[in-house]
């Protein structure tokens, strides 16, 4: 078979039951995207690599309601499909919890509790846009027992999504963070 005619392989994501060692070199970096399905895969990806406790990643996409509502073409979005819009905020925020975190969960094999911390809208200084913003963290044990975390340090998740009053692409940033300081005393 000639390695044109090959096709990719897709991976299904796995379920982590137990906590094993991380690795002794860690290779994630903070990394951005531009599509929802390449998001998940980093996750996905992340996870096969035992990394999913270190991660620092952005997404901008447009939310599939807005993609279905426009037939896939950008070009027929309204003005109005923005977080100015009650309907706007409440498909996405349908969205959020139904569909994005779940699938984050999926991806990253780990049950995720998030918690919504907190919840905001910060207008500029002018009053002409504005930014709505949803917190989510889960600093929970994950579904782990606590003697699994003898091997492995602890770690939170935060979720933050983030839409502004100028157009309806949305902003996601996922970060894993070891509740470990990081012992720079090594580095010269």
């Amino acid at each position: 078979m000639t390695r044109k005619s090959q096709k990719p392989v897709h991976m299904e994501p796995i379920h982590i039951d137990h906590l094993s060692q991380p690795p002794a070199v860690r290779n994630s970096k903070e990394m951005f995207f531009e599509s929802l399905e390449d998001f998940e895969r980093y996750i996905m990806d992340e996870s096969w690599d035992n990394e999913f406790d270190n991660l620092n990643i952005h997404v901008k996409y447009l939310p599939p309601f807005i993609v279905n509502q426009c037939h896939g073409n950008e070009e027929n979005i309204k003005p109005q499909m923005n977080s100015l819009n009650k309907k706007f905020r409440r498909h996405l925020q349908h969205h959020v919890k139904r569909h994005l975190l779940p699938d984050i969960n999926k991806m990253a094999g780990i049950d995720y509790h998030y918690d919504k911390a907190k919840e905001e809208i910060i207008p500029n200084q002018y009053g002409t846009s504005s930014i709505h913003k949803w917190h989510f963290e889960d600093a929970s044990d994950h579904g782990f027992d606590a003697s699994e975390f003898n091997v492995r340090d602890h770690w939170k998740v935060e979720v933050d999504i983030v839409s502004n009053s100028s157009n309806p692409w949305i902003d996601v940033t996922y970060r894993a963070i070891s509740d470990k300081p990081i012992d720079n005393s090594d580095i010269v």
